[in-house]
């Protein structure tokens, strides 16, 4: 009872205002919901920052250390910099949907626009997490469908590139409209 009080004073901000300031209601807290998910999913997401550094840390034991001194010897696929790539890279997709959900409400579009666009920049922050790690598995490093300099194409290179090739077209659609949007506001937002 008492984390459900917490986090209901933690989100009643984030729910009760509308793009002026001024307390919402009926379907407005519809921005406030997508805002909440948002939050949530970057959170998620940044969870996999970390799943990506112990994977690099086991990958560079090679094991794991259970306690000092004893190492349960194995071999995690990948590379290093693969690992160390999706260490670094994970957070800022992380830091991008925490950022739009943080300024979501202030920007001037409709309800249903901010909720779909909210769901476009969730699932590209997925689908470059997604990226990063496969990719490490990827002969090509999923830099492309095919080969490339890096080498062959393969399984792992689409999943990590097919998702991360959509939503990158579509979240650099929706950052440019949500930017646009903003800037042409009258400022009262």
């Amino acid at each position: 009872m008492a984390v459900n009080k917490s986090k209901e004073r933690f989100f009643a901000g984030m729910e009760t205002l509308n793009h002026s300031g001024e307390p919402m209601s009926g379907n407005a807290s519809t921005v406030g919901k997508i805002q909440k998910e948002m939050i949530g999913h970057g959170l998620l997401i940044m969870t996999m920052t970390l799943v990506a550094g112990l994977g690099l840390w086991m990958f560079l034991l090679g094991g794991f250390e259970v306690v000092p001194g004893y190492i349960i010897h194995f071999q995690v696929p990948g590379s290093a910099d693969g690992w160390a790539r999706a260490h670094r890279g994970t957070p800022m997709n992380s830091l991008m949907v925490l950022a739009i959900a943080a300024v979501l409400p202030k920007i001037p579009v409709p309800e249903r626009v901010a909720v779909r666009c909210g769901w476009i920049v969730v699932w590209t922050g997925w689908a470059n997490t997604v990226f990063y790690f496969a990719s490490n598995f990827s002969t090509n490093r999923g830099l492309s469908f095919g080969a490339n300099a890096f080498g062959a194409g393969d399984m792992a290179a689409i999943i990590a590139l097919a998702p991360a090739y959509l939503f990158g077209l579509l979240s650099f659609v929706v950052t440019a409209y949500l930017g646009f949007k903003s800037l042409r506001s009258d400022g009262d937002n």
